[in-house]
């Protein structure tokens, strides 16, 4: 017998129930089956730091890319006589190529041998060709931090 306030449920109610429950099951598996995908896929191989020093007057923007590489891979700002170490660089093969430039004026780019980086710690010097393209181009010294 049943209550008039509480009518019994027919099967069909529940259904929708389950199948809310089986999506979020096989959401949860697709989810899980990605992330195993993810760890067990090969990751691009990277540098754990490289270390520029920057004895211009100019801030500079700085890119690496290897050879035959179509995009660059943009190591961020470093500031006027400064120092700074860039983290989890992408390897960019056995030879790479830093471009920089400053306010937006190219100041030209070093190449330098994997070899070389690695020799040297992964240490790199801005060559003086940069600072003279910059004050050829006309560029103004940046100012001191």
């Amino acid at each position: 017998m049943s209550s008039v306030l509480n009518p019994p449920r027919s099967p069909s109610a529940r259904a929708p129930r389950r199948a809310v429950l089986v999506a979020v099951g096989v959401a949860a598996v697709a989810v899980g089956l990605l992330f195993a995908a993810q760890q067990l896929l090969p990751s691009a191989a990277s540098v754990r730091r490289i270390t520029v020093q920057n004895p211009t007057p100019f801030h500079l923007e700085i890119d690496a890319s290897g050879i035959g590489r179509a995009h660059a891979v943009t190591l961020g700002p470093i500031g006027r006589e400064q120092e700074k170490t860039f983290d989890d660089v992408i390897d960019q093969g056995r030879e790479w190529i830093f471009r920089f430039a400053s306010g937006g004026i190219d100041g030209g780019e070093m190449r330098v041998a994997r070899a070389r980086l690695e020799r040297d710690n992964w240490r790199i010097t801005v060559a003086d060709d940069v600072n003279r393209r910059l004050q050829a181009a006309g560029v103004p010294p940046s100012p001191r931090e």
